[in-house]
């Protein structure tokens, strides 16, 4: 199932958080509103691997506090921010605090729909790597401790016969463990299993 492309914009300028979602939504890019930072965390989780255009001068919490807690949460959301025409230290302190990108108001929309294309695919990709991860351990967990004790051994390279010799088994209850542990991942070859088990998580 392909990733939702969805932009979060937090500005508090409803003519700008209106012509952003028109431009977006010609783009095809659906986008969430937000007037604050704080109407932001009420509703998505600092966790989430989103794209957010974030304007720095917010009423409350800052464009630049807001990224910070995205810093310190060590989150994988790809935030561009909107500074106002000049601001280099905003931007500086931005990019310091993992900002995917900056943009200068008022905007180029063909350069901030090539940036938000680029935030989209970056955070597309770390979706796609958490339901991996998140899809080999619910894999792994299916094992028995035994299958699981023969799955250690496949990664190590061990042949059947060396992991029946290792855990004490006859090479057909090896074959048997081994067996099940290649269904239980859909794995088509000892190769495809460890690409599996040895991908980025």
């Amino acid at each position: 199932m392909p990733t939702k492309r969805l932009v979060h914009v937090v500005d508090d300028e409803p003519d700008i958080r209106r012509a952003l979602a028109l431009m977006l939504h010609a783009a095809r890019i659906e986008t969430r509103l937000y007037g604050s930072a704080e109407e932001y965390l009420a509703e998505v989780s600092i966790n989430e691997p989103a794209c957010v255009l974030l304007d720095n001068r917010l009423p409350g919490l800052s464009g630049l506090e807001l990224l910070k807690r995205f810093s310190e949460a060590q989150s994988d959301a790809a935030v561009i921010m909107m500074t106002g025409h000049g601001d280099v230290p905003t931007a500086v302190a931005a990019m310091k605090l993992g900002a995917f990108h900056f943009v200068e108001k008022p905007f180029d929309s063909h350069g901030l729909l090539a940036t938000v294309e680029e935030a989209l695919s970056r955070a597309a990709t770390i979706d796609d790597l958490q339901a991996e991860a998140h899809e080999f351990k619910a894999r792994r967990d299916q094992l028995t401790p035994r299958e699981g004790e023969v799955f250690e051994l496949l990664l190590e390279g061990f042949s059947t016969k060396a992991i029946a010799s290792q855990l004490g088994m006859t090479a057909r209850t090896a074959e048997h463990h081994r067996a099940a542990v290649f269904r239980k991942f859909d794995a088509r070859s000892i190769s495809h299993l460890m690409r599996m088990a040895l991908r980025p998580r």
